[in-house]
Order: C-alpha cells, then sequence, then structure tokens
C-alpha cells in the first residue's frame, strides 16, 4: 500500500509539471530509432532519420500538438485572480486562563528576587570534642 501511494504520488507530480510528454516523446523517440534502423539496415542512418525532424512519426504529432494545447492553456493573470479572491475573517473568542502567582508561606524569609533575609540565622554554638 505504501509502495502504490508514492508511485502514485511520483506519476501526479510528473505531470503537473509536464513530465508526462517527455516520456511520450522519449518512448516515440525509440520506437523510430528501431524502426528507422531495421528499414534502413544502419543504426546511423536510422538515429539520423530519428532526430533530423523531417522524418516525424503520429506520435510525435501528438505530442508536439499536447504540449502547445498545454503551453497555450496558461494560467490566468495574477490581477484576475486577486479580483475574484474574497477574505472571509472570522472572530472567535478562545479561553484566556489566567494563574495568579502563589502567595508566599509565612516561614519564607527570602523574596523571590532574592533579596537579603530580614533575619539573619544566629551563629552556630562551637563543637566541642572534635579534633580537626
Amino acid at each position: 500500500m505504501k509502495a502504490a501511494s508514492r508511485l502514485l504520488l511520483v506519476a501526479a507530480l510528473m505531470i503537473s509539471i509536464g513530465l508526462h510528454w517527455a516520456v511520450v516523446q522519449s518512448v516515440a523517440w525509440v520506437g523510430m530509432a528501431v524502426t528507422y534502423s531495421v528499414k534502413t539496415g544502419s543504426v546511423v542512418q536510422g538515429l539520423s532519420d530519428t532526430f533530423d525532424g523531417e522524418h516525424a512519426c503520429p506520435l510525435c504529432h501528438a505530442v508536439e500538438e499536447g504540449t502547445q494545447k498545454s503551453s497555450s492553456e496558461k494560467d490566468p493573470a495574477p490581477s484576475k485572480i486577486l479580483k475574484d479572491l474574497k477574505l472571509h475573517l472570522a472572530v472567535t473568542t478562545a479561553p484566556v486562563f489566567v494563574f495568579e502567582k502563589p502567595a508566599a508561606p509565612e516561614w519564607m524569609t527570602t523574596s523571590q528576587t532574592g533579596d537579603i533575609r530580614a533575619l539573619t540565622p544566629e551563629p552556630l554554638p562551637p563543637r566541642s570534642g572534635l579534633l580537626a
């Protein structure tokens, strides 16, 4: 399924950029080269007849007509597209959550900004019995 979807995507992209005409033209050239080479008995003469532009096959004519049609069907002018463009704006309300800063507990003696304590700690008692 995954491979089929990729193949379909590649085919759609090829058609959207007009690569299908190049593929059809390549098929026409290969067929013409083989046919003319067999007919004349020489590969050099067959390739010469294929690419000289005087011996075009029906498939080459179809490709030429198709590319002319697709190039003549250009997109309309941008001003025409912008003239037909209508902009619709929808105003909706979105919920807004406001969280208040929690109050500092009573035991906290420092501020959130790191100010100096209001109360200085008492010095530790000397440690007796421990020798350094």
